[in-house]
């Protein structure tokens, strides 16, 4: 069995923001986590593994201990650079290749 959960997420914005990038979504959730959690309970490691900026969708991977937390927390991120947002996760697995129909939507760019 896997240690990971795999998400691919939408995000979906009331208009576009400044910067829509990885780094940035990443940073949005790792803040909400640390909100929600406190500094100690929001620490885990959030995986940007897809970032497709065209169709505001990425693939996140996370431990499995921290999935619950994980989907708490994108729940109650409401706005993205001040831009009103939500988070809508398409899909939830613990396997990445059930994932592999909407990967292979996304554009040949990845995130190391």
């Amino acid at each position: 069995m896997s240690e990971y959960i795999y998400l691919d997420i939408e995000i979906k914005l009331a208009e576009k923001p400044n910067q829509l990038s990885a780094i940035y979504v990443k940073g949005c959730i790792e803040k909400s986590l640390t909100t929600i959690f406190g500094e100690i309970g929001g620490q885990t490691e959030v995986d940007v593994l897809k970032f497709d900026q065209k169709r505001q969708r990425l693939i996140l991977r996370v431990p499995k201990d921290f999935y619950v937390k994980l989907r708490a927390a994108i729940t109650f991120i409401g706005e993205f650079q001040g831009v009103p947002c939500n988070f809508l996760v398409k899909k939830a697995s613990p396997f990445l290749l059930t994932l592999v129909e909407t990967h292979l939507q996304f554009e040949a760019a990845s995130i190391a």
